[in-house]
């Protein structure tokens, strides 16, 4: 899969999260790969689509996703979350569009329900709900989805992504017809495109056995990271770009 000519990429977030929140590292991946074309979809009930709510229907979430980006030409998806596991559906129905996929902190249902969001994640959000201050409950989730980001930097980043979440709130329905939406992406046969699995050994959302189970039930490339938390592009975008690079241009 060399990049020898320019490619289409589309990213998607998770459960609760948007385009918004890949931050810095959407423009680093634009520059590390700078012919290529970034195209971002949100799920509905988040982001730019938040005032929808989102489809309990996997096919109608994955055509949602579709409908965001250009129709022409193959693309390689990368899923963050629930986005990793939308995107595979995408590429078990619609293969013609997908050349590869790449899987951040995802999980499917052969993994147990408690592993596939930790009760510990489940309680933070519980608390971060009841927080008033914006950037204070920002930065429960983050400390949440994270593991060695220092206190400075949560607080730079939770000063920008607390008011975004009032601008664009997701709606405490969408989020629970998000749970169920995760609950219903199977492990199906063998992908038919390329698929990597990037996985953080300190994931206290997602844990990282979910991940584990995907790459030995299909064989396939799994990365993991010693140290990160369940957001790994916003822990550290740079080791991913390196794992992303060397399985784009094998």
């Amino acid at each position: 899969m060399a990049n020898l000519v320019p490619k289409q990429w589309v990213l998607v977030r998770g459960i609760m999260s948007e385009a918004f929140h890949w931050w810095d590292f959407l423009p680093q991946l634009q520059a590390r790969f700078p012919q290529d074309q970034f195209h971002t979809a949100d799920i509905l009930g988040n982001g730019r689509h938040h005032q929808h709510s989102t489809p309990l229907n996997l096919k109608k979430n994955i055509h949602a996703l579709r409908e965001q980006v250009p129709a022409e030409g193959k693309k390689i998806l990368l899923g963050f979350s629930l986005g990793g596991m939308l995107s595979l559906e995408w590429a078990h129905h619609h293969p013609d569009e997908v050349e590869a996929v790449i899987l951040i902190n995802c999980s499917l249902n052969n993994s147990p329900v408690y592993k596939r969001i930790t009760p510990y994640s489940l309680k933070q959000i519980f608390h971060s709900s009841l927080q008033k201050d914006i950037s204070r409950r920002e930065e429960m989730i983050i400390r949440m989805t994270t593991s060695g980001i220092p206190q400075e930097r949560i607080e730079q980043v939770a000063s920008h992504w607390g008011p975004r979440g009032v601008e664009y709130p997701v709606k405490p329905i969408n989020f629970l017809w998000q749970l169920f939406l995760a609950a219903q992406v199977p492990q199906r046969p063998t992908p038919p495109a390329p698929v990597l699995v990037l996985s953080s050994g300190k994931d206290k959302v997602v844990h990282p056995e979910c991940s584990q189970k995907i790459a030995e039930v299909w064989n396939l490339p799994l990365v993991r990271h010693p140290e990160a938390g369940h957001d790994l592009t916003l822990e550290d975008p740079q080791w991913v770009l390196e794992q992303v690079e060397r399985f784009v241009r094998r």
